[in-house]
């Protein structure tokens, strides 16, 4: 008997506009500096839950209409990579039938099939929208949530805080603070519109894979790191989680592209780095990152690594942060030169980002937390770290290029300490 193919079907899709209209001196917001310097790219989340009411996707439209009321500028358009036009055309919600049980996805998710949990962003589906959401249905009545929003309006925290308020409303839970969209008051935009201008890579087919350390294993090899002497007698002595992890899967894709060198990009949230720091319901982009490249002269240690991420990001805020305030225009510049001549001489850049810490296992839309729920952003040479459900595990998607993820996922060091793809079933506190 021939294997039942699955697959997602989409059976609706619909726009979902605010419930009240967008006050006339509200109605256009510019890009700051940061967000113009993103590319038109999606941010996904993807929540999967045991069950749901039926006819709940109704009340899902309704609720999320309510909170486009508030995060105006999702519902809007994009004008010429200077400005959102804050006019109330709406996001949309796709609603898809999936033909297996959700107990049967989650004993390995097939990365291939994971980003279709999300709706898709053609332009001939969306009409150029800036939220997009996909409510699908498993057989057994489970249900995902894909959400994803314009890299050009929000980062990872902005649209984590637009969940939390649309879930909250639609499960009628205590209402949170509304947003503060600080649009470019932050960073002020220059005269001209900058142009971010990186070539396109042809002919790569990637492959993503799923890692997972469990808290023993996360112990076992922060012991590693800083049973260095050198490392030990620093001021890094507590290195934390995301530096530890990050230093071992950029050390493991080097390696597995069979170089010498590379950098290390890595993205920061900005908001508790202010001065006053801003609150966790500041929506806009405002997250940076900082290169750190290694190259065939550096020590290639653990500790070494994490030793000079940890230099390169103390130096950013000492020196560097203060650019933004003071000659923003200038600083992002040379930052994107900096980009553009490491793409022109062909030297990988490995990026990581991070949602630890984030409360996305508490996201509830009335039908209890999500049994998993993960971020599959999957371009090439990415990593993206997150908490498992328990709270104290680090799940990573990683993409690198296919020939170079067979020689990643075999690395002994690696599997000292992640599992590969395992099922979300189990607890990541006992792999």
């Amino acid at each position: 008997m021939e294997a039942k193919t699955t697959k997602i079907e989409i059976i609706s899709r619909n726009t979902i506009k605010p419930s009240s209209p967008t006050p006339h001196n509200k109605r256009k917001l510019k890009l700051s500096l940061i967000d113009q310097t993103y590319s038109p790219s999606f941010a996904p989340m993807i929540f999967f839950y045991s069950t749901h009411s039926k006819g709940f996707s109704n009340s899902l439209e309704k609720s999320l209409s309510k909170t486009l009321v508030r995060f105006y500028t999702f519902a809007g358009r994009l004008k010429d990579n200077v400005f959102v036009d804050c006019n109330d055309e709406g996001g949309y919600i796709f609603e898809a039938r999936i033909n297996c049980k959700l107990l049967d996805f989650l004993q390995k998710p097939d990365p291939k099939l994971v980003p279709q949990f999300l709706p898709s962003s053609n332009p001939k589906h969306i009409n150029n929208g800036l939220l997009l959401a996909q409510f699908t249905v498993f057989s057994c009545g489970g249900v995902a949530i894909g959400v994803s929003a314009s890299h050009k309006i929000a980062d990872g925290p902005s649209l984590t805080y637009l969940i939390q308020t649309w879930s909250s409303m639609s499960a009628r839970k205590q209402d949170l603070e509304p947003p503060e969209i600080v649009g470019p008051s932050l960073f002020l935009p220059p005269d001209s519109p900058i142009q971010r201008n990186l070539p396109v890579m042809q002919g790569q087919v990637l492959a993503s894979k799923r890692f997972v350390f469990s808290p023993s294993k996360l112990a076992s090899l922060k012991a590693k790191v800083i049973s260095s002497g050198t490392f030990s007698q620093s001021q890094l002595n507590n290195p934390s989680v995301v530096e530890i992890v990050s230093a071992l899967l950029f050390k493991c894709a080097v390696a597995a592209s069979q170089s010498a060198s590379g950098v290390l990009r890595q993205h920061m949230n900005l908001r508790k780095r202010m001065t006053p720091p801003l609150s966790k319901n500041t929506i806009g982009n405002i997250i940076w990152s900082i290169l750190v490249p290694f190259n065939e002269s550096d020590e290639w240690e653990l500790h070494d690594i994490v030793a000079k991420m940890r230099k390169g990001l103390t130096e950013f805020f000492n020196e560097k942060a203060n650019r933004f305030r003071e000659d923003g225009y200038s600083f992002v510049c040379e930052f994107l030169r900096m980009e553009a001549e490491l793409a022109k001489k062909g030297i990988d850049v490995y990026c990581f980002t991070s949602a630890r810490k984030h409360p996305l296992y508490q996201v509830d839309f009335g039908w209890g937390k999500p049994t998993w729920m993960t971020i599959p952003i999957l371009n090439n040479n990415m990593f993206v770290l997150m908490d498992t459900k328990c709270g104290h595990g680090v799940e990573v998607w990683v993409t690198l290029e296919e020939k170079r993820m067979a020689r990643f996922e075999k690395d002994e060091e690696l599997l000292a300490f992640a599992s590969v793809d395992p099922s979300t079933l189990s607890s990541y506190c006992r792999i």
